[in-house]
């Protein structure tokens, strides 16, 4: 089991209920009034402060998805984007998001390490393309689940390394081969592949294992709250949306700002989890407004988004989608100079902070 709270945050906290004491034990004059009243009658006038702990809310971490998907070239990803992201936003990104099948078992344990040493914690949405999820429970997927988990395992390294791992994600969308309007099958799925990590050896403190539904289900399948394993075996919650606006190729043109996209999803996410960590596992935005591309509106999207995570309870990770591909998500495009300063205002919130890796693998907690 992984500790309840790191000893970086107890000691926080005994640090932190040693200085009240200290303050409950000075003598201070109530008011000014009171202060004569004791000079004339020689009396002492003191009062004690009340015991109040107010524990350091804890910071949301900032992530992307590179355009360049880390491949073909690993240091590229991490030079260009995140480094370069580091710089120019002056707020260092702490989750490196990829998306990773379970046949490329031969690649994980030095990408997720160069990742790692590199200063950022991976965030892996681990898949498939070839079976269903029937196949999946069935063991027909077993072989390669294994593969993958060893080579996790190395990587891990005794429980030295740490990341979060999302299996089958979007599983409540027919776009993937997994995906399935049987919420159960997916539940026993999820559960194998823990439990042939933990048969290979993985450490329990080296994964967060997180859930990660579509923000809407497939038209006429169960909504993602279904497809939920339970609290015993998972350790947060993740989940993508965007504000595709008026982009050309969208054939639904609307423009919705954060607060229509995101508060409903994640009331709906606490209600299930009941206080489970909340990740944005994707999240990005278009400039084509109703009157065509207008970087003035992203850059307010990016401000107002950033801002609404601040008051969201439970919000602990965000992964910009930093992808230009299919549409303009991107904030930062180190190739042609294309950025959106919306991005550096919206992160200004102190509550917005780097966490290490190391840091971070320590402060894990068995929700």
């Amino acid at each position: 089991m992984k500790n309840s709270r790191s000893l970086i945050l107890l000691w926080i906290q005994l640090l932190s209920f040693a200085g009240v004491l200290l303050i409950l034990f000075t003598h201070l004059p109530v008011t000014e009034v009171d202060s004569i009243k004791a000079a004339e009658t020689g009396t002492s006038t003191t009062v004690y402060l009340p015991l109040v702990f107010s524990p350091e809310p804890e910071p949301i971490m900032l992530g992307i998805s590179p355009r360049s998907f880390w491949l073909p070239t690993l240091p590229d990803a991490l030079t260009q984007e995140f480094a370069s992201i580091d710089a120019w936003s002056g707020k260092r990104l702490s989750l490196a998001c990829i998306y990773h099948s379970f046949d490329q078992e031969e690649v994980v344990s030095n990408m997720l390490s160069t990742i790692w040493d590199s200063g950022y914690t991976p965030f892996v949405n681990l898949a498939t393309n070839q079976f269903s999820i029937t196949e999946i429970v069935n063991g027909k997927m077993d072989t390669q689940i294994r593969a993958w988990a060893k080579a996790y395992a190395v990587f891990a390294n005794g429980g030295k390394r740490m990341a979060y791992l999302l299996p089958l994600q979007e599983m409540n969308g027919n776009w993937v081969s997994y995906g399935s309007s049987n919420p159960e099958y997916f539940k026993k799925a999820y559960q194998r592949i823990v439990n042939i990590f933990a048969a290979e050896g993985v450490p329990s403190n080296s994964v967060e294992w997180i859930f990660a539904p579509n923000g809407k289900s497939y038209t006429g399948w169960p909504d993602f709250e279904s497809y939920y394993p339970g609290h015993a075996i998972v350790d947060g919650v993740a989940f993508s949306s965007f504000n595709y606006g008026y982009h050309p190729t969208n054939p639904y043109k609307r423009w919705e700002n954060p607060e229509d996209i995101y508060t409903d999803f994640i009331d709906r996410i606490h209600a299930v989890t009941l206080g489970k960590p909340i990740f944005l596992a994707e999240m990005g935005t278009t400039a084509y407004g109703p009157n065509g591309y207008d970087e003035s509106l992203k850059n307010q999207w990016l401000i107002d988004a950033y801002e609404l995570y601040t008051r969201l309870e439970g919000v602990r990770g965000i992964l910009y989608y930093n992808d230009h591909n299919r549409f303009d998500w991107s904030f930062y495009r180190p190739d042609n100079q294309a950025v959106f300063p919306g991005y550096i205002t919206g992160i200004s919130n102190d509550l917005y902070k780097y966490v290490s890796p190391a840091v971070l693998r320590d402060m894990m907690v068995d929700y």
